[in-house]
């Protein structure tokens, strides 16, 4: 049977139970890509948020719907942030700003991905990169996947497979686009490394 791709890196569940919550962080005044729901952002050295530009980059987890000031003037919620979605402003919470919501506890949240190749059980407790595919404009969800390619025990990459989603009728784990749990390896939000192999 063949998977269909999750869209993105979803947040999927809180360790020992909760609900995930949200906070928001401010996006790059001239940002000029689009940041799709479920892409992965970063945080860069002034704080601001932006789409993750290179799949080995660590992430600050993933974009889950945004608030911008569109061409009109008008203030939007919306899931995606479309491009240059820019705005002027030198405070540090604008009312103009772009927003993106982002997990609250990033380190104790796990998300739901595949892998864009058949992966074995042997391939679990190692860390992915991320395939930065663009986004639907349609659909406003992202086209963002965990690559099989290079993963290893690597702590610097992004993401840490813990296991396949099992008792999904949907799911096929021999097939690629299997879907699995994971974790963000480290953050700028908690900056100690996380150890390789899920220690």
């Amino acid at each position: 049977m063949a998977n269909t791709a999750v869209k993105g890196i979803q947040p999927y569940a809180v360790k020992g139970g909760g609900s995930i919550t949200y906070r928001r962080g401010r996006v790059l005044t001239n940002n000029t890509t689009a940041i799709f729901l479920y892409d992965t952002v970063i945080r860069v050295a002034t704080g601001d948020y932006t789409v993750q530009a290179t799949g080995t980059t660590l992430s600050q987890g993933s974009a889950n719907g945004c608030v911008y000031t569109d061409a009109a003037g008008t203030r939007r919620e919306a899931k995606f942030l479309p491009a240059a979605t820019l705005y002027t402003s030198t405070g540090v919470a604008p009312d103009n700003a772009s927003y993106v919501y982002l997990v609250d506890n990033l380190v104790n949240t796990s998300f739901r991905a595949s892998v864009d190749a058949a992966i074995a059980l042997t391939d679990l407790n190692l860390n992915y990169a991320v395939t930065l595919t663009a986004g639907s404009l349609t659909t406003g969800l992202s086209g963002f996947e965990l690559t099989a390619t290079g993963r290893a025990v690597t702590a610097t990459i992004p993401f840490r497979v813990e296991q396949f989603i099992i008792g999904d009728p949907l799911v096929d784990v021999d097939a690629a686009h299997a879907s699995v749990i994971c974790y963000a390896n480290c953050t700028a939000d908690e900056p100690a490394l996380s150890a390789s192999l899920g220690v």
